[in-house]
């Protein structure tokens, strides 16, 4: 079927034009075009969708720059006649406008109404049971080619798919393969292969007549390359002689580290491939990239083959993963960096279904992160999705984190983590705070497990809320900020948000549907809470939460916290409910456990929410329905 193109084909405007720092005089007029062929105009997508585009002009002197503009306020930009990239939205109605502007002085605009579907891009049934996909470890590959004719494989996370698969289907446009020798299918996982049915789409798990929602996926021509333990590197890198070392299959497919693979290229490690050791190239790291894909939808993936773990970097090798590479996926490995698991110094990068860890970092280290993501870029974009930070921490500075988005790092999804897993010391589990540059946005904080850590759970160090949307919802945050702090006062409470310098930004930080359980055990300096709001600046709104402190001396809001507000959250352990609460609980939760902080069917919070401000779905894919409960579970 033909792709429909939203087309808009004008005379380019007569006007003066700042391009580069440079005023474009009056020129003769021109005819343009901004041809937008991903999304449609009137399309449903998720909140982070591609934007492919391409304009010309007959002004001689050529088309000058591109740019992205949603509601009126310009989102990305970017020198040149091609779009190609992801940008994050709230869910909701947005006019969405791609631009060029020619170096005659003219400006064209094609404009998009799209409707943004919360984490997916059709939004399927909302019965109770309902199948719910959370994410995909790959969103471009290809249904031939591979080790059998099938393509690459993907693996679908989500909850409620069932046990095993009987009559339900995965499909996108076609069936997807589901019976091949290394697909399985479990209520969590599905392991398939895309095959000749895929075509460009939403990914859909349907389980006894139940729809899923639907995650995008682009089918595309890609270069499948093999490494295995049994390969050789003078072998052609197929599945029947693969190579031998990553970085053999790499420079097969970068014309020996000079250039981008010229299409969306994924590198399967099988399983028992020695990616342990510096690779040599003065980096300091297993993988070391300087290379990535050249587009969202021509990628360059590093991926565990299935059926088995493959282990790359160790603690004698400062970072497991050291990357320069955009439009890169690095899936299913197990990544151990001494100083980093993971060092991406650019963006569009997505880290997804990883099991990360740091543990024995130099002594005294800071300023860095097991997981570190920084830019210059600030409309590069980031996925770190559905992974494992474990085992991480020592006798670190307190500059030192799990999980830390630095400068640049805006347009973040980060997704269904579990963080903290044998603390062994670090300050914040996860960090955003820019050291350069301007304060971060379009932040996205959700469906995370985290527990342990010397300071805050979550901190939102430098966010700036009123340039794009900062939210925190369905996370669990448990024991954190605990009593044996190293640091002295650094800020300890669960969930935290601060304007770097105070008063420097504006806005709301949305927090909901979160669960936070004895935040602030160390109680010195006042700085510790359930929520706080560090220097005055942006606010915080606080809706369907739950906190639950063990005594008065963690305050169920940090001490001299500016700017909140909130309504329907359960309050607990701590005394009278804050006044700003216009309809709160106080009340103990009942958890099924200690550890299990779901609800019982008779506790205080369920049903008890309201759905002026809740996700669609809660931490383990349940729908939520019109009758939110308060905190993680519904």
């Amino acid at each position: 079927m033909r792709m429909q193109l939203s087309r808009l084909v004008v005379r380019c405007l007569r006007v003066p034009t700042l391009i580069a720092g440079a005023l474009i005089s009056w020129a003769v007029p021109a005819f343009c075009t901004v041809a937008v062929t991903t999304p449609t105009n009137g399309a449903t997508v998720g909140t982070s969708f591609p934007v492919v585009a391409t304009t010309n002009t007959t002004c001689s002197q050529g088309v000058a720059a591109v740019g992205i503009y949603v509601d009126d306020k310009l989102l990305w930009s970017a020198n040149g006649t091609t779009v190609n990239t992801t940008i994050t939205l709230t869910p909701g109605a947005h006019y969405v406008v791609v631009q060029n502007w020619d170096y005659c002085g003219g400006a064209t605009k094609t404009g998009l109404n799209l409707n943004i579907s919360d984490n997916s891009t059709s939004p399927g049934s909302s019965l109770p049971g309902t199948p719910h996909i959370n994410y995909t470890d790959l969103n471009v590959g290809s249904g031939s080619g591979g080790d059998n004719g099938n393509g690459v494989y993907v693996r679908i996370f989500g909850n409620n798919f069932g046990a095993s698969q009987g009559t339900s289907t995965a499909t996108l446009g076609g069936q997807l393969v589901t019976n091949c020798s290394l697909c399985s299918w479990s209520d969590n996982m599905i392991i398939a292969q895309l095959g000749p049915a895929a075509r460009t789409g939403n990914i859909v798990v349907n389980v006894n007549g139940l729809p899923s929602n639907g995650v995008p996926f682009t089918v595309a021509p890609t270069t499948i390359v093999f490494v295995s333990p049994k390969g050789l590197d003078t072998n052609n890198g197929s599945f029947t002689a693969p190579f031998k070392t990553w970085r053999a299959a790499f420079n097969s497919v970068t014309s020996r580290d000079s250039a981008a693979p010229s299409q969306n290229t994924v590198i399967y490690l099988e399983p028992g491939t020695d990616v342990s050791f510096d690779d040599g190239r003065g980096y300091r790291a297993a993988i070391s990239l300087d290379l990535g894909g050249r587009s969202a939808t021509s990628q360059l993936s590093i991926v565990g083959y299935p059926g088995g773990t493959v282990n790359v970097g160790s603690t004698g090798v400062a970072n497991g993963v050291k990357s320069w590479g955009k439009f890169t996926t690095i899936a299913n490995l197990n990544i151990v960096g001494q100083s980093s698991a993971i060092d991406s110094e650019v963006g569009n990068v997505r880290m997804i279904n990883n099991s990360l860890s740091c543990p024995a970092p130099p002594s005294g280290i800071g300023g860095t992160a097991c997981v570190l993501a920084e830019t210059t870029n600030s409309s590069d974009t980031w996925a770190f999705q559905g992974n494992n930070v474990h085992d991480t921490g020592g006798n670190v500075d307190k500059t030192y984190h799990a999980v830390y988005f630095s400068s640049g790092a805006n347009h973040a999804d980060v997704g269904w983590n579990t963080i903290g897993q044998n603390f062994k010391g670090y300050c914040r589990s996860i960090m955003f705070h820019a050291t350069t540059g301007s304060n971060q946005y379009d932040l996205h904080v959700h469906d995370n497990v985290i527990t342990g850590g010397y300071c805050d759970g979550i901190q939102l160090a430098s966010v700036n809320p009123s340039q794009g949307t900062v939210e925190v919802y369905n996370n669990v945050v448990a024991h954190v900020a605990i009593a044996s702090n190293p640091y002295g006062v650094a800020n300890e409470a669960g969930i935290a948000i601060n304007s770097d310098p105070a008063g420097s930004t504006s806005g709301t930080v949305q927090v909901y549907n979160n669960t936070v359980v004895d935040a602030g055990a160390y109680t010195l300096g006042n700085q510790n809470g359930c929520f706080g709001v560090v220097y005055a600046g942006a606010g915080i709104n606080l809706t369907n939460n739950i906190c639950v402190q063990p005594s008065a001396a963690q305050p169920y809001i940090q001490s001299k916290s500016q700017g909140v507000t909130g309504t329907n959250n359960l309050w607990y352990g701590a005394g009278a409910a804050p006044a700003f609460d216009s309809r709160p609980v106080v009340s103990a939760p009942s958890f099924v456990s200690a550890t299990n902080f779901a609800l019982q069917s008779n506790s205080a919070g369920k049903s008890a929410g309201t759905s002026s401000k809740a996700s669609q779905v809660d931490i383990v894919g349940d729908q939520r329905g019109s009758t939110p409960s308060m905190g993680a579970y519904q």
